[in-house]
């Protein structure tokens, strides 16, 4: 078949080409819902027939997060979808499966426009090589920034937590933190500042006080981190990346966004990481005992922080220096994993 450019020959031409191939496929409008699906992606995801599929949102093949995301974002459809390498999931029962979904756009900004996506599964060697790739990355970022290999594991541990006690005590604030959102920042949080491994090392080790041009271009590590995040890691690592130097109050980067804009992921992890930043030792700072780790989060309630994750920190305040105390060394994070279920 020839492919012509009208709407209706290149949406029968996709069909075409992709009815009967092994990789699944759909083609959806932009209000997200499905126009095509071919066999292979039926099968995969247990519908019956064409029928079954057609007219169904697009958005049930995302994550809860993704899905938020989305929602919070109101960006136009096009912003959202036309991006590739989107790392999403299917859950199917207890296990879930990972794809790549390679999203295009066809047509005008208009009505005519419409989206068509190839899905491409994940096999457990390619997700275990991205976790070592991820890995990898971390602690070379650490070493240019001359962070312990604890630091983002204690972020990791108070992510989790801080996370945990919201979900248990405060679940009708923020009803998008379930058992799936406290597993994944556990595993996560620690991605947060990725990007520094692009980040000139004068300026990371500088003794003094930063010149403005040197900040600008420390504050570019939040959009390098969520560039490689984004293609490897998935929406809740690239958000804590972008957005963990934002602030309650829009004073923060690279966006100023405030309050709500901010995802509760990347807020969970800027407290978790200024606390443990003021309780280590840096080139620019003592150690700072707990209770003044504690009253400056305190002062900075309503401005750098969200308060209700600052009404929780100080709920759990034992446990954050519980965990600092424990994690000074090189203790085992998978060991204290099951301390942090008390």
């Amino acid at each position: 078949m020839k492919y012509d450019h009208g709407k209706k020959e290149l949406l029968n031409y996709l069909k075409e080409i992709h009815q009967s191939s092994q990789t699944p496929f759909i083609i959806f409008n932009t209000s997200r819902v499905v126009i095509f699906a071919n066999r292979a992606f039926l099968n995969k995801f247990n519908f019956s027939s064409e029928s079954s599929a057609t007219g169904k949102e697009i958005n049930f093949l995302f994550s809860k997060e993704e899905k938020q995301i989305t929602t919070f974002s109101s960006m136009p459809i096009n912003n959202i979808l036309k991006s590739t390498n989107i790392f999403s999931y299917f859950p199917r029962g207890k296990d879930e499966t990972f794809f790549y979904i390679t999203t295009f756009k066809a047509g005008e900004e208009n009505k005519e426009s419409f989206y068509y996506s190839i899905l491409k599964e994940i096999s457990d060697l390619e997700e275990k090589l991205m976790e070592e790739s991820i890995r990898a990355l971390v602690i070379a970022s650490q070493l240019k920034d001359n962070d312990t290999g604890n630091h983002v594991k204690r972020v990791n541990a108070y992510s989790y937590i801080i996370s945990k006690h919201l979900y248990e005590n405060h679940n009708g604030v923020y009803p998008e933190i379930d058992l799936d959102f406290i597993e994944k920042i556990f595993k996560v949080a620690s991605m947060h500042d990725v990007g520094k491994i692009g980040t000139p090392d004068y300026i990371l080790t500088k003794q003094g006080k930063l010149t403005e041009n040197e900040f600008q271009i420390m504050k570019e590590h939040t959009i390098n981190g969520a560039f490689i995040l984004s293609k490897m890691a998935g929406l809740m690592a690239r958000d804590i990346a972008l957005f963990h130097h934002e602030k309650w109050d829009g004073s923060g980067y690279p966006y100023q966004l405030k309050e709500n804009q901010i995802p509760i992921s990347a807020r969970i992890v800027a407290l978790s990481d200024v606390y443990d930043a003021l309780r280590m030792k840096r080139h620019y700072k003592p150690t700072y005992t707990h209770k003044k780790a504690k009253d400056i989060i305190l002062k900075e309630k309503g401005k750098l922080f969200d308060p209700v994750l600052v009404n929780s920190f100080i709920e759990i305040e034992n446990r954050f220096e519980e965990i600092f105390d424990k994690m000074r060394d090189e203790d085992s994070i998978k060991s204290y994993h099951t301390d942090l279920e008390r």
